[in-house]
């Protein structure tokens, strides 16, 4: 089964539409006029990192759901790591996904269960895991009583 979406960007120089082509995420506007050119680079792979942690974020969400496992909140962080090939030619070298769950104690042996699913990571970061290492840092954090 094959499942198809698109994005559309306009760039006139330094400002950026980016159109996502969806109700829920409406468009992103880049404007790089205020910024010094050496401040600019960075937005794809913040985009990229975003994807990541949405994807496994949701992906996460629902494991607990089928498991009953009622959460406060989530919290998440993405981090690229980004350098060069052996050719010097820029690439992603690696994610770190590092991921909090907030949950009452009684559900710690659901959520070893749901954290050993999840080190096979979600859509976006399964796909992405042959051309770079993505790294899984998922928690419980447990409120003091």
């Amino acid at each position: 089964m094959s499942h198809e979406l698109s994005v559309s960007l306009e760039r006139k120089g330094p400002v950026i539409d980016l159109d996502m082509e969806s109700a829920a995420l409406g468009a992103v506007h880049v404007d790089n006029n205020a910024l010094p050119e050496d401040e600019r680079a960075g937005s794809a792979k913040k985009l990229l990192a975003a994807s990541v942690l949405y994807c496994y974020t949701a992906a996460l969400d629902k494991a607990l759901d089928v498991r009953g496992v009622k959460y406060e909140k989530i919290t998440s962080k993405a981090t690229v790591n980004a350098g060069t090939d052996d050719k010097g030619r820029g690439r992603i070298l690696g994610i770190v996904l590092d991921v909090t769950v907030h949950a009452d104690e009684e559900y710690e042996d659901l959520f070893d269960r749901v954290a050993k699913v999840m080190r096979k990571g979600c859509l976006i970061s399964a796909s992405l895991e042959p051309a770079f290492p993505i790294t899984y840092n998922l928690e419980l954090e447990c409120p003091d009583d």
